[in-house]
């Protein structure tokens, strides 16, 4: 399944307004789409993990502003001041920002990851993690981004990074000839060895813990290179210009072409908000995961969120406009924090972009700090 989108016309943000008209979507119709108001906060009832963002933040934001750093990020919505943040106590607690940028096997590979509001108001740690490879064998790269569940929150950021290490030692033996054949059988098996290193680190380090107290959702995204010695049109022509995804949960992957967004992931199914069913670690991981190809053909950047993020990016047209424009050319860190920095009514989750863009260093115009 593949979703569109078309970047609109650029418009200047408003803090008193929803935001600017939706661009035309798969029907072309462009019609205005206000922003969606705050999910109301759900409670366990059976039918899944929640993962919880307390409806208090939308209360919290009346509280007294402090100084930021002044930035042309988007504000969509009534918002108010936000108040000064709390830092957790807990040692577990994940850094608040993190980010990175330079090469990697000849790609220009960026990344950053901002605590969303609902931790930074009740002082609790943010959840995401990132992490890159390439391979042994130098057929790809991959990326992976874990979003330890809310419920679980003195323990499962600890899960999200152990998976997105774990997963990335395995993905480093993924060869480019069984890629070629089984790509998913590949993936589903990096998952499986990802999923057992946990569980296994679990019974011999965090005794006390459970798979659930180390939950997390996960996507991971395998992306071609060129052999070495290979010119970088053979190599493209080798590989069919496709990549590989696989996910548990709300991770996403976005592809972005001249503005235009396209998932090879369906958005999360309509229902109670912050309901996980899948995670790892589990009895089970290939029940739970999903497969999708990845189309690469005219493609400038490949992008790979967390939740917090994906939901923005499928809701929301003035996040879609401002993303495209920031990520339009590689940047450094400090742009990708940047680029993060946007407020939007409702979007209160912790926001994690991990992204390398399609051509070689040296076709690339300019490189944004």
């Amino acid at each position: 399944m593949s979703l569109k989108w078309w970047r609109g016309p650029r418009e200047e943000p408003s803090a008193a307004t929803a935001g600017p008209a939706s661009p035309a979507g798969p029907s072309g119709s462009g019609a205005t789409a206000p922003e969606p108001a705050d999910a109301p906060d759900t409670q366990q009832d059976g039918t899944g993990t929640h993962d919880t963002h307390s409806a208090e933040v939308a209360t919290a934001e009346q509280g007294v502003g402090f100084a930021e750093l002044p930035t042309a990020a988007p504000r969509t919505g009534p918002l108010s001041p936000l108040p000064a943040p709390l830092l957790t106590g807990l040692p577990t607690g994940l850094p608040g920002m993190r980010a990175d940028g330079g090469l990697l096997r000849g790609r220009w590979i960026a990344a950053a990851s901002l605590t969303g509001t609902s931790h930074l108001l009740h002082g609790t740690s943010g959840q995401d993690v990132y992490r890159y490879t390439a391979t042994h064998d130098g057929s790809g790269l991959v990326l992976v981004v874990c979003d330890g569940l809310g419920s679980r929150p003195a323990t499962a950021q600890t899960g999200a990074g152990l998976l997105a290490s774990y997963l990335c030692e395995a993905a480093a033996h993924i060869t480019g000839q069984r890629m070629a054949e089984v790509p998913q059988d590949v993936l589903r098996e990096v998952l499986a060895t990802g999923n057992a290193a946990v569980r296994r680190h679990r019974a011999a380090v965090l005794e006390p813990l459970t798979d659930s107290d180390l939950a997390a959702t996960v996507a991971v995204c395998w992306l071609p290179l060129p052999a070495e010695g290979e010119g970088e049109d053979e190599g493209v022509a080798r590989h069919a210009l496709t990549g590989h995804a696989v996910r548990v949960g709300d991770c996403n992957v976005f592809t972005l072409a001249r503005g235009r967004y396209e998932a090879p992931f369906p958005a999360a199914s309509e229902g109670p908000a912050n309901v996980v069913t899948a995670y790892l670690p589990c009895e089970d991981p290939a029940r739970v995961a999903e497969y999708a190809p990845v189309a690469l053909a005219g493609v400038d950047a490949v992008v790979v969120t967390t939740d917090g993020l994906a939901i923005d990016l499928f809701d929301s047209p003035s996040v879609r406009t401002w993303l495209a424009s920031r990520w339009s050319v590689p940047c450094g860190p400090a742009r990708m924090l940047d680029s993060l920095r946007y407020r939007r009514q409702g979007s209160h989750d912790d926001r994690t972009a991990l992204i390398t863009w399609s051509a070689p260093l040296d076709h690339i115009p300019r490189l944004e700090p």
